[in-house]
């Protein structure tokens, strides 16, 4: 019987150093969590968000679009990609009226 009452103690001592163990990693995993936050970087407008060097305006298909000089990242801006796509297809007549426009206003 006394046998019994160890295994059951032994048991009782693992469960509770379980749960302490489970305690402190996700106390652990909350203040890991909190530091990613705080050092994480913040995109700032007009900046590349992988290297930090300041964004030059290009014109592709008479869409403006963001180009590091750095690292050459090219950053759209919603839905600037899908009208990229759309006048990739036009002809040379299309893209040289555009650009007469563009001029003009």
């Amino acid at each position: 019987m006394s046998d019994d009452k160890d295994r059951l103690g032994d048991k009782l001592r693992k469960k509770e150093r379980a749960e302490e163990d489970r305690y402190f990693a996700e106390q652990d995993r909350e203040k890991m969590e909190k530091l990613r936050a705080q050092t994480a970087p913040k995109p700032t407008l007009g900046l590349c968000p992988r290297c930090g060097i300041a964004l030059v305006q290009k014109d592709q298909l008479g869409v403006a679009i963001d180009e590091c000089s750095q690292c050459r990242g090219v950053w759209l801006d919603a839905g600037e990609l899908e009208t990229i796509v759309e006048r990739q297809d036009e002809g040379w007549t299309s893209r040289w009226v555009r650009s007469l426009l563009s001029r003009d206003s």
